[in-house]
């Protein structure tokens, strides 16, 4: 195996392990309705709650891209990254009310108060796992 192909099964290990996949819906909102019901006499709103679960998601994804990008952004200085960091940890945090439609727990939101995974590792992003590799976004030098 030469030095392209072992990077390139490297790269493929670690977009399996840390990769975007398929996020499940609790079997208990399967089919269920979101009903906004507005205080007043205008008209309630009726969405069904796999298409706010993907939105959901999508801010979840959004927000794992920014934080990649601010972690590796070269004109800000640690301390920066620090502070916007934790604004990204409360945001988390405040996403958690949504846990209860996630089926699995490792998908749900965590905020300030858990920093690491179950086993006590920590948590590493896809990006970070690139980097540290010595590999850009896109698996090249």
């Amino acid at each position: 195996m030469n030095q392209d192909e072992l990077r390139h099964f490297i790269i493929d290990v670690i977009d399996e392990e840390f990769g975007p996949r398929p996020t499940p819906i609790a079997k208990r909102w399967e089919g269920g309705k979101l009903l906004m019901q507005p205080g007043g006499d205008t008209q309630s709103k009726e969405i069904p709650l796999e298409v706010f679960f993907k939105k959901i998601i999508g801010l979840r994804e959004s927000m794992r891209v920014l934080e990649q990008k601010i972690n590796s952004h070269t004109v800000l200085t640690q301390e920066d990254r620090v502070t916007l960091q934790s604004y990204i940890t409360k945001c988390y945090g405040s996403m958690t009310s949504f846990n209860i439609l996630f089926r699995d727990d490792k998908d749900r939101f965590i905020g300030s108060t858990a920093s690491t995974r179950e086993d006590d590792s920590p948590k590493m992003t896809m990006g970070q796992a690139r980097k540290k590799l010595g590999l850009n976004e896109y698996g090249n030098d």
